[in-house]
């Protein structure tokens, strides 16, 4: 499976196009590249729809740099309809994968919406 990629808006003190949020992809799940500004990472859901118990899961590293990754993934469970939240910052030591990247699982019924992500200098 190749997972859908995170595009990343960089924040940096001065005004900057925003970019386009990605569309949910529950069948591949997401991912955000490597070489992303992961030290202070938001990452933004505004689901359309959802049906109660429909999960975003950030997944935990597998080990080195992850040295955090025993505190396993972090995830949030739908209430049902529309709703927005976030998360931040992501912590690397957690949820960085060995291959640099940040694996995002997407799970349910009918979830459904957009992802966007900030990286704050």
């Amino acid at each position: 499976m190749v997972r859908s990629e995170i595009t990343v808006n960089e924040l940096n003190g001065a005004f900057a196009n925003h970019e386009t949020a990605d569309t949910i992809d529950k069948d591949n799940d997401h991912v955000i590249a490597a070489g992303a500004n992961f030290e202070r990472l938001i990452i933004s859901f505004e689901l359309s729809a959802a049906t109660a118990a429909d999960t975003i899961t950030i997944v935990a590293g597998t080990g080195h740099p992850a040295f955090r990754y025993g505190l396993g993934d972090l995830t949030f469970e739908a209430a049902g309809g529309a709703e927005r939240v976030c998360i931040g910052p992501i912590e690397t030591a957690r949820y960085l994968q060995s291959d640099g990247t940040i694996h995002i699982d997407i799970a349910g019924t009918s979830i459904a919406g957009t992802i966007d992500a900030y990286s704050v200098p």
